[in-house]
């Protein structure tokens, strides 16, 4: 198994070989963390729910690796190893997540 790490922030797709399992994998756990509940019609409750990024830091922490387990429910080939948040300079919230993923 192989750990990758994604974050909540926008970065160019570098897809490679868009045949390849763990790329198409990565990317779509990455897709997953950055939709936000309710954008996918039909799909409501596919993606992160925003309403995490409203509580106090402490609070997000605890609730975030569960939130993250289920929004990875629809990529069944990724798991979250490590989950960590922080606020960067500009006050964004910085969701990083170590994904597992078979090679």
């Amino acid at each position: 198994m192989g750990r990758y790490v994604i974050t909540n922030q926008p970065e160019d797709i570098e897809w490679g070989n868009s045949l390849y399992f763990v790329p198409r994998t990565i990317q779509n756990a990455k897709n997953l963390i950055m939709t936000q509940m309710g954008e996918v019609p039909y799909d409501r409750l596919r993606g992160f729910d925003p309403a995490l990024y409203h509580l106090p830091m402490d609070k997000m922490r605890a609730a975030l690796k569960p939130e993250i387990d289920r929004v990875l429910t629809w990529e069944p080939d990724a798991t979250a190893e490590e989950v960590k948040a922080e606020m960067d300079e500009k006050g964004e919230i910085l969701i990083t997540v170590v994904i597992q993923v078979p090679d």
